[in-house]
């Protein structure tokens, strides 16, 4: 496994996508696609510049302490940037983490922008630094989102109730999936997929 996951900048690509490290620079081209309605529903409240700019802080240190690496999501196909995303929840000693904190920009959404960019997680996450599980928490009122992680071959393991509050107000609960090594071989062959 690849332990230098926080000195090095990474750089994910495929056909569709290219995900970089996320910098306090970015914040202005990721405004331009913010403060849309119902963008951070089901997440953080980030309705003005005051409240991106903690966001932004809030990744940055995260990623000094080791616990958060934000990605900003590049959209090839529109030459744009169209989001954030972010492991966290990292474990290098039991090779597990966790792929989320996932937006996009209302223009990007269902665009098949959200998959290639999760293929890209995923497959680094398993065949570059050597986990054994990735794991997602999605909202129980998040359909689209727990679609999106079915499609990738989630696994819904049970439900957090009364895991978070959102932006909506008191949750009920956060399903918690996961795809293992052994599923995304599966599943990158197109056996499962």
């Amino acid at each position: 496994m690849n332990q230098d996951i926080f000195k090095e900048d990474l750089h994910l690509e495929n056909d569709r996508a290219l995900l970089r490290p996320l910098k306090i620079t970015d914040i202005k081209s990721i405004e331009n696609i913010s403060y849309t309605e119902g963008l951070f529903e089901y997440g953080g409240r980030v309705k003005t510049r005051k409240d991106l700019k903690k966001y932004f802080e809030y990744c940055v240190r995260g990623k000094e302490d080791k616990t958060l690496y934000p990605f900003v999501i590049f959209d090839k196909k529109f030459n744009s940037i169209a989001g954030i995303t972010m492991y966290g929840e990292i474990d290098l000693n039991n090779k597990r983490l966790e792929i989320g904190w996932t937006w996009l920009g209302l223009d990007f959404q269902g665009t098949g922008l959200n998959l290639a960019s999760k293929e890209l997680l995923l497959e680094y996450a398993f065949n570059k630094l050597g986990f054994r599980r990735v794991q997602f928490k999605v909202d129980i009122k998040n359909i689209k989102s727990q679609r999106a992680v079915e499609k990738l071959g989630g696994i819904k393991e049970g439900l957090l109730r009364d895991y978070n509050i959102q932006s909506y107000g008191e949750s009920e609960g956060t399903y918690v999936y996961s795809i293992l090594k052994n599923e995304w071989k599966k599943n990158t062959t197109g056996n499962d997929m």
